[in-house]
């Protein structure tokens, strides 16, 4: 009998789930574990050396090699054979930011508001962990270039606000942050998003 496998400590969100190849059908259907999703972004988008991204996995080197070994021969027989690739997405809970001008209320969120807000919505619960004022207010600096160094450190998975810049869009995406342009009027509208 094996051994049961330790939970592994996932922050990426995938905002698409599905690909499917466009020119014919499909021909089966290649299944990317959240664990192999989380191993090619760590490695792929965010540029850690394996050690780093097995501390980030809460694994072994070993072990987060072998992760991303699976998954990168996934999505190469996937790409190669014209398979669908779904992603599996066991987490349920996710990690929102947005910038407001008031600790209170939603009434402004826009990138260049006063504060920054981190929520994490687990279980249709939200808890807020932290508020703080966004540099990009204080300091007159770009939104770009300064909030996702932030969001990072937060594992945040979505960005929230009204109206995003493409050259915010472009930097959240690098580092695998998804940005949702709506409006929201108080903290129940966090559930759902995703």
């Amino acid at each position: 009998m094996g051994r049961d496998k330790n939970k592994r400590n996932l922050i990426f969100k995938p905002a698409f789930k599905d690909f499917i190849p466009e020119n014919k059908p499909f021909t089966g259907v290649t299944v990317l574990l959240d664990e192999e999703m989380e191993a090619i972004y760590l490695m792929d988008v965010l540029n850690l050396y394996q050690e780093e991204a097995a501390i980030s996995m809460e694994v072994s080197r070993p072990t987060f090699t072998r992760i991303l070994k699976n998954a990168r021969q996934k999505l190469t027989r996937a790409l190669v054979y014209g398979n669908k690739i779904s992603i599996q997405d066991d987490n349920l809970g996710y990690i929102v930011a947005l910038c407001s001008s008031s600790l209170e209320n939603f009434e402004s969120i826009l990138a260049t508001d006063k504060y920054v807000l981190i929520y994490k919505i687990q279980n249709n619960e939200i808890k807020l962990l932290d508020s703080f004022e966004n540099e990009v207010f204080s300091k007159k600096l770009k939104p770009a270039i300064v909030l996702p160094q932030i969001l990072m450190k937060y594992k945040v998975n979505i960005f929230l606000s009204t109206r995003i810049g493409e050259g915010l869009k472009n930097s959240l995406f690098a580092k695998g942050i998804q940005a949702i342009e709506k409006q929201i009027d108080k903290k129940e509208d966090l559930i759902n998003l995703v």
